[in-house]
């Protein structure tokens, strides 16, 4: 029975496009997919045209008050969902549910099926840490949370890529059946390690990445880029997926690359392989699949240690994680040392790759998440994995 499994892959959102949620939902679609014989999408969903005109009267009800309104988590689309959903369950043969960052989609569900809701966070470990999630109404954040609790709740396992999340879900929504696994990198073909083995005899190559300036801490890089300048380092640094606030001879810049494009997928791909350093002083992070990446390339990361981060980055291992607090200076001393040590930035090269090949590939994500959807389907005692 175990060998005809069928799990029932649900979001509302297009799992097929590798724009949606940084091709993430793609890469667990075709994970699940060599772990299974059938893998059934149900969705995308599209929500009807007044939604939109509703929402837009309800934001502007709240901002009365100053206030913003959580038109992503609301009553209104979770039991909209429920109800699609449903009639779709009710036409498809499926033993499992898979619900990735899905707690919309599920609260209001009625399905006997046992549910794996998987997700990066829960709205009130999200309230105030994004800017996006920031200012709700009272009413809002009310129904918000209430729509989290009700879909773990719902849920016979609720599967996290980092102990931070998991921890957050298991003492304030009583999740139960929590488990920690990590998600890999967003990698097609991945490289062969012989073929990301660095060797330094250049200058060093920075690299930014990310398509929020303002949230992955560019700030803080263009001052660091000033200090070590100042200090006379010759080195480069790439911009990619935004625009920095202001130009610099050091820093060239590739606005944007679309993962659906196999042309810039390759120049994705060639941009990692030239990188000697990822640099991301991230202000706020749930977990980061950009540092998976760079991992699989053998990349050092140097970062912030907030939210996930520390479930995938590892200081003074496989890269550097400097507290929030820090400023430029400290992201100076770090870069600077690593330029100097060419034999420590080699040694977190390796280790950088090995954390790939051993923790951060969907392969492995994909093994482990057979384990809990049979354990789940089989209604087993939790275990640890």
């Amino acid at each position: 029975m175990e060998d005809e499994l069928v799990i029932g892959f649900l979001s509302a959102r297009d799992p097929r496009d590798k724009r949606t949620w940084s091709g993430i939902y793609y890469m667990m679609w075709k994970a699940l997919e060599k772990q299974f014989p059938k893998v059934i999408l149900l969705g995308p969903v599209k929500l009807p045209l007044f939604f939109t005109f509703i929402f837009a009267l309800l934001h502007i009800i709240h901002r009365f008050n100053g206030k913003r309104f959580n038109k992503k988590n609301n009553y209104l689309i979770s039991k909209y969902y429920g109800y699609v959903f449903n009639k779709k369950l009710k036409r498809k043969k499926i033993d499992v549910l898979f619900a990735p960052t899905a707690s919309v989609e599920i609260a209001y569900l009625n399905t006997r099926l046992p549910i794996c809701y998987y997700s990066d966070s829960s709205f009130g470990q999200l309230n105030e840490y994004y800017a996006s999630f920031s200012n709700f109404s009272k009413s809002s954040i009310k129904t918000s949370n209430r729509i989290e609790q009700r879909a773990i709740s719902n849920s016979a396992c609720n599967v996290y890529p980092s102990s931070w999340a998991a921890d957050y879900a298991k003492l304030n929504y009583k999740a139960k059946n929590t488990y920690v696994i990590k998600m890999g990198a967003n990698i097609d073909i991945p490289p062969t390690k012989s073929e990301v083995t660095k060797h330094y005899n250049h200058k060093i190559k920075l690299l930014f990445l990310g398509v929020d300036w303002k949230r992955k801490g560019g700030d803080i890089v263009l001052e660091t880029v000033e200090q070590l300048t100042k200090k006379g380092y010759d080195f480069q640094l790439m911009v990619c997926g935004c625009k920095p606030a202001r130009e610099h001879p050091h820093i060239t810049a590739i606005p944007f690359l679309d993962k659906n494009k196999a042309e810039d997928r390759k120049a994705f791909n060639k941009l990692l392989y030239d990188t000697d350093i990822l640099f991301l002083p991230t202000r706020a992070e749930c977990y980061g699949i950009v540092f998976c990446e760079a991992n699989a390339f053998g990349v050092p990361v140097i970062s912030t240690d907030t939210g996930g981060v520390s479930s995938i980055i590892e200081d003074g291992v496989n890269g550097f994680l400097l507290p929030l607090t820090a400023k430029a200076e400290a992201y100076t001393d770090k870069i600077e040392y690593l330029i100097n040590n060419k034999n420590v930035l080699k040694k977190m090269s390796l280790k950088a790759r090995e954390k790939y090949e051993e923790e951060l590939n969907w392969e492995v994500w994909g093994k482990k998440m057979r384990e809990i959807l049979l354990m789940i389907f089989n209604n087993e005692p939790q275990k640890s994995l």
